[in-house]
């Protein structure tokens, strides 16, 4: 018996709809962590739609697709306005530009691991945003004062160790490692993504002081600990924010950290090598590249050279940021 769920975020309705049980019960989670919300209402006009059946006959992909991708186990083909992941026993079938997915899965699908399943279903789900101009972006974003920085880098880069030493200060959590960006009236706006967040497991002596679930691994091979914000920050979470500064960090072995003004043509280019693109088409290219464009020229832009004393205290990035705005104030007043 088919069954059917609704999830809400950020205005967005998705529906799910499949005969396998257990899927319904995987995907859940998976949804959940990425700040999707279920909802018992029946919409009758859902932005977004996967269907998820048995793939009991094989199937054939287009003679014509032409491969983006290989990586985790999955390659992605695009053919036309149409798009494929396969594991070569499963697939994916995304049309971005009709809001809709339909999944064929073997029976080996469910015995993979939750990482995964979770990477499955999670490019879909990115895919199928492009389509409603909302673009993903491999960073961390936390939020004082309705204003927001993106820390934005590679795994491995200090984004979480950074963003909870802000925690910490009291400011607000947006989203770990991943950040959804759209365009609104007053500006390219940051939206939630990852729930909760993750320390480097070979860290987490460091961080004995939050409540750290279980190691798992991560897409890198990585141990990680999960750590549950609302039990670690209560009422620290928003939902949105504008952004104001912008951080490319780059540890070094210097003792003292520093911010540099960025150039924007650099930061542009790496602002694209974080923003997945392995999800790129060129329907949405463009608008994704004027979005990015004008979250430059919104923002404060900086590499952040990470020396030893954010590593002991990362806390202390607050004051690095104080010190630039009042700097970039003092350069404001003077060219006026």
């Amino acid at each position: 018996m088919e069954e059917a769920a609704f999830y809400g975020l950020h205005g967005l309705t998705l529906e799910v709809r499949s005969n396998l049980a257990e899927v319904i019960n995987g995907m859940a989670g998976v949804l959940q962590g990425l700040s999707w919300v279920r909802t018992s209402r029946f919409v009758q006009s859902p932005n977004l739609r996967i269907v998820v059946s048995a793939n009991q006959n094989g199937f054939k992909l287009p003679a014509a697709g032409h491969e983006c991708f290989r990586a985790g186990g999955f390659r992605g083909l695009e053919a036309g306005d149409n798009f494929y992941l396969t594991d070569g026993s499963s697939f994916f079938h995304l049309q971005p530009a009709q809001g809709k997915g339909h999944a064929r899965l073997a029976s080996s699908f469910c015995r993979k691991s939750a990482l995964v399943q979770g990477n499955f279903w999670s490019f879909g789900l990115l895919k199928l945003l492009r389509s409603m101009e909302i673009y993903s972006l491999h960073a961390a974003g936390v939020a004082k004062d309705r204003h927001g920085v993106l820390i934005v880098g590679a795994s491995g880069s200090g984004k979480s160790t950074l963003a909870v030493g802000l925690l910490g200060a009291g400011w607000g959590y947006l989203s770990d490692d991943a950040v959804l960006v759209r365009r609104k009236s007053d500006g390219v706006e940051a939206l939630a993504l990852r729930k909760n967040f993750y320390v480097d497991g070979a860290q987490s002596s460091r961080h004995s002081d939050l409540p750290l679930g279980e190691e798992s691994p991560d897409s890198h091979g990585r141990q990680r600990r999960r750590v549950c914000v609302e039990e670690a920050f209560p009422e620290q979470s928003v939902r949105r924010c504008i952004p104001h500064v912008m951080l490319f960090p780059r540890i070094i072995s210097d003792d003292q950290s520093r911010l540099v003004p960025m150039d924007h043509v650099h930061a542009l280019s790496i602002l694209l090598a974080e923003s997945g693109p392995q999800l790129f088409d060129r329907n949405t290219m463009t608008r994704h590249l004027d979005l990015l464009k004008s979250l430059l020229q919104q923002t404060a832009v900086y590499e952040l050279k990470a020396g030893t004393d954010l590593y002991r205290d990362p806390a202390k990035l607050v004051h690095l940021l104080k010190r630039a705005e009042v700097e970039r104030n003092w350069h404001a007043s003077l060219s006026n």
